[in-house]
């Protein structure tokens, strides 16, 4: 059983869906283009220097017949499993770009297939064109592009949960006796979520809630308990038992502390998570407040502002169009369509609730919630489907198609525009990232050091000219210095000594660049939004030189 029934769709509509799979196919290549095009174009974000060095110390534990003991207890990433940082330090091996460079183009391909997973998602939910928008959707949301290329933890974490999602709805159309072959490609996909984060137990949770639904439904239908009981054990042994037998195994393969204690390592490794600190304060709204007490609201206005107005538009309405379609049926909801509707709508909304329920530990913006956007994308394009299906009667349809094209190209225009800050990206309600950038975090990550520094190079050879290699110059950097010392020319020394370093590399997170005084040389901009700055410090180092030695001479100067 599928989840739509081509025979029952118009003739002209079936006609039409080659041309939608075509459009899905070219965006999928024009996707990939723009990966292999721009991914260089990316910053070292702050915490890819540990994930690269947790992902070498993975892949020596093999090499080395797992005598190399150091991925067991690197930082606190033994808690977390190695599925992209492993297979990153393996293709580092034999790759002819840069480490990092090398990182951020798997991890744009792999963001790649988190969008063939929704246009899978959509396309098996309501066809060729469903699929299509779903891709489209989730490719212009520019808090998963643009943390598509550097983002080692929640990209892939996206990922394996949206092809989660994607399976789990198959197999729901199948119950309670699905296919092996369904049942195993979900264990897999499942094992890769948790082989990059434990937290990927939150998909066997999924699978058993929508499995004991399914049930229920089964005993309203027939009101036979012995039909529901015989469908919950075919569903728990034809279904469960292999799922999470396969997942475990996947995980393992990539977790090697994991491997350690199988079922008490993970279960530590959860409940670190749950009691994650932070004992920082985050900007929300304008005011500064504790990590670890945060409004209610953070979480969920932080979603509301990632999302393009059009796709938040849809996916409010996606509930609501989803409940009056079951309503309308002469028969009453069928099952396996709202179960369907269920698992998008759930996976998109419950993290959200309950991480405001336990009032989960957030200073990031929305990042480690990246895996709600694909389900989102999806359900808005169910409902753009839906409403370009029921246009086609409109009179007015050509003029809504134009708004709509007008709003695409003007939205595409704002992506290329943030290029390659895409993440800072704020919706029309807090009017855009300068709108924003006294209200919440933008560069967070420290993504555009690497223009900064490009811009300091820039300034120092218009300054020296020829002799600019000549000179060697400190340069202290405000959070992570991998984002920036990565990218320094061999004459550019990283110091820790803020007070006597040449220059100063500061991001506006936590107001961070104005810790020091100095002359700006150069800005990062987006939009109006200032993302990060360049100090010029020399002149105020010579100064206070000269006057530690003016003091020392007088120390040693004899009395007047």
């Amino acid at each position: 059983m599928t989840a739509i029934d081509f025979t029952r769709v118009p003739a002209r509509r079936r006609r039409l869906a080659p041309s939608w799979d075509l459009a899905s196919l070219l965006l999928m290549l024009g996707t990939l283009g723009l990966v292999v095009v721009t991914f260089r174009d990316y910053g070292v974000t702050w915490d890819e220097d540990v994930h690269n060095w947790y992902g070498v110390f993975v892949m020596d534990y093999y090499l080395s017949w797992f005598r190399d003991t150091r991925s067991l207890h690197w930082l606190n990433l033994y808690n977390y499993g190695a599925a992209f940082d492993m297979t990153a330090a393996f293709i580092n091996k034999v790759s002819p770009f840069g480490t990092y460079e090398t990182r951020h183009l798997l991890n744009g391909l792999v963001g790649v297939l988190g969008i063939l997973g929704a246009w899978k998602l959509g396309r098996f939910m309501a066809g060729p064109r469903a699929g299509f928008l779903s891709a489209l959707l989730l490719l212009t949301i520019p808090n998963y592009y643009g943390q598509m290329f550097n983002n080692p933890k929640d990209i892939p974490f996206a990922v394996a949960g949206i092809w989660s999602i994607y399976y789990l709805v198959r197999i729901i159309a199948a119950l309670p006796r699905p296919r092996l072959s369904l049942v195993v490609k979900l264990g897999f996909v499942i094992g890769l979520s948790l082989g990059v984060r434990v937290g990927g137990l939150l998909f066997f949770c999924y699978a058993g809630l929508f499995g004991l639904i399914h049930c229920a439904w089964r005993l309203a239908e027939t009101r036979k308990p012995g039909v529901m009981l015989r469908e919950l054990i075919e569903g728990t042994w034809s279904v469960l038992v292999p799922m999470v037998v396969f997942a475990y195994a996947v995980m393992l393969v990539f977790w090697p502390w994991a491997q350690q204690a199988p079922i008490e390592h993970p279960l530590t490794a959860l409940a670190f998570f749950s009691h994650e600190t932070f004992p920082f304060n985050t900007l929300f709204a304008g005011q500064y407040f504790p990590a670890t007490d945060l409004p209610w609201e953070y979480l969920p206005t932080h979603v509301v502002l990632a999302l393009p107005e059009l796709t938040l538009l849809l996916a409010i309405a996606a509930i609501p169009a989803a409940v009056a379609q079951q309503l309308r049926r002469r028969q009453g909801p069928d099952r396996v369509r709202s179960l369907q509707y269920g698992v998008i709508a759930f996976a998109a909304l419950f993290p959200i609730a309950y991480a405001v329920y336990i009032k989960a530990v957030l200073f990031d913006g929305m990042r480690h919630f990246i895996f709600v956007l694909p389900p989102i994308a999806v359900g808005a394009a169910l409902v753009a489907d839906h409403v370009i299906e029921r246009l086609r009667t409109f009179r007015w349809r050509w003029a809504v198609a134009g708004l709509a094209a007008l709003y695409g190209v003007g939205h595409i225009g704002i992506m290329v525009w943030l290029h390659p800050d895409q993440y800072v990206y704020y919706n029309g309600l807090v009017g855009g990232v300068d709108g924003a950038q006294t209200l919440f975090k933008t560069d967070y990550w420290g993504n555009s050091y690497a223009e900064a520094v490009k811009g300091l190079v820039n300034y120092l050879e218009t300054e020296y000219g020829a002799e600019f290699e000549d000179h060697d110059f400190t340069v202290a950097v405000c959070g992570p210095p991998i984002s920036a010392d990565y990218f320094f020319p061999d004459n550019f020394i990283f110091t820790d000594d803020r007070d006597k370093a040449d220059f100063f590399i500061a991001f506006t997170k936590d107001n961070c660049n104005k810790a020091l005084p100095g002359k700006e040389v150069f800005r990062v901009e987006r939009m109006g939004a200032l993302l990060s700055i360049v100090l010029d410090r020399r002149q105020i180092v010579e100064a206070a030189e000269h006057a530690r030695e003016v003091a020392q001479s007088l120390k040693g100067a004899p009395p007047e």
